[in-house]
């Protein structure tokens, strides 16, 4: 860390000298005391301070020097380096000169000469203080300024999704209510053929609203810090090659050949059953929603060491660097879309991130746009 300078600034070359020994035995290397004998050498050392992004707490200017007097000096010095304090020494009270610093340069104190060392000390020592408490009160209020800026974003992030999740319950609601008259009004006129298959896209349209409300509830539980895990050894083998099993009738809709690979029969880790199996199901979900008919996705499961991990790779329009950006973040949707005219909440990978980081683990995703998209997830390993 640089070491923060004293600047004193002073025509009489033994008066310097003087400021300097006593600067430097009271703040015991605290601080590089740097002096000159001119206005020029005081602005010329201030820019090399800048560039160097040293800090100044305080400078001493005297009052009477020749060529720029030193009420017109902090005032230049002001204007460069506004934080900085200044503390004019003056051997006569010239109250105009004094009233220009004020006024000009927010002069933090004027002292007389001589000075007394016990006052002169404790007057710098006052304005090192203050220096810093003020630089604690920018930081304070840039650290407030800039997490009220992101509340806000996350607010108008919010209401954008609460608007499109009203659109998104809209739709299946209007279908449930359209072919709930259908059978109310027509049910004389409709053979079971049709009763089965309105009933099929009621039962759709009842599950997309299920799957929204239950996706809105879950963040609001992660938002308030209510999510309840309960962590036992598992085998998650089995969850993988049930969810792939319980996914391949829905793939091959869409000509999506879904390939298992696993070098171990048994991969143990400690982990909340519910959430493993939320996460894969999410992710092999997405794999398929987001891949193009006649493609392929592997599903790599296997043991990295202390390590269990796996790897979903899909064969789909790949991600972008902003869309990267953002995968994981709370109510934001990207610019990929469900290729097959699938639902999609948009909360998905923000709860698979929260869940796999509450159980101790790590998630991220590899790609290249137009060349898929692999996520991996990885959770300590137990024997």
């Amino acid at each position: 860390m640089t070491t923060p300078v004293i600047l004193c600034i002073d025509d009489e070359s033994i008066l310097l000298e003087a400021l300097k020994c006593q600067l430097k035995d009271y703040f015991a290397g605290k601080y590089r005391i740097e002096t000159v004998e001119s206005a020029e050498e005081a602005l010329e050392v201030i820019e090399e301070l800048q560039e160097d992004k040293v800090e100044l707490p305080v400078v001493i200017c005297d009052q009477i020097m020749p060529g720029m007097k030193g009420d017109e000096l902090l005032i230049e010095i002001h204007a460069i380096m506004p934080a900085t304090l200044k503390i004019l020494l003056t051997g006569q009270a010239d109250v105009e000169a004094i009233g220009n610093a004020v006024n000009k340069s927010n002069l933090y104190h004027y002292i007389a000469k001589p000075w007394e060392p016990t006052n002169f000390n404790l007057t710098i020592k006052g304005a090192i203080e203050h220096y810093y408490q003020e630089q604690k009160l920018v930081q304070f209020y840039a650290d407030l300024e800039k997490k009220v800026a992101e509340r806000t974003q996350e607010l108008r992030k919010k209401n954008e999704f609460l608007n499109m999740a009203v659109h998104d319950l809209k739709n299946p609601i209007t279908a449930i209510q359209g072919f709930s008259e259908i059978l109310q009004c027509d049910c004389k006129d409709i053979d079971d053929d049709e009763v089965i298959e309105i009933a099929g896209k009621i039962l759709t349209s009842s599950q997309q609203m299920f799957n929204l409300v239950k996706n809105i509830l879950e963040v609001n539980a992660i938002e308030l810090g209510k999510i309840n895990l309960s962590f036992s050894k598992q085998d998650v083998l089995p969850i993988v090659q049930g969810l792939v099993k319980n996914y391949t009738t829905i793939a091959k809709a869409k000509n999506i050949q879904l390939q298992l690979n696993y070098a171990d029969d048994k991969c143990y880790t400690k982990v909340d059953t519910n959430s493993i199996y939320r996460i894969l199901d999410n992710l092999i979900s997405n794999a398929i929603k987001y891949s193009l008919p006649n493609k392929r996705i592997l599903i790599n499961f296997d043991n990295n060491h202390d390590k269990v991990r796996f790897k979903i790779q899909d064969e789909g329009p790949g991600l972008s660097d902003a869309d990267q950006q953002k995968l994981f973040g709370q109510f934001t949707r990207l610019t990929p879309q469900p290729t097959g005219g699938e639902h999609s909440t948009g909360l998905g990978l923000f709860i698979v991130k929260q869940l796999v980081e509450a159980m101790q683990g790590k998630v991220w995703c590899e790609s290249i746009l137009g060349h898929g998209a692999s996520f991996i997830v990885e959770f300590p390993r137990v024997d």
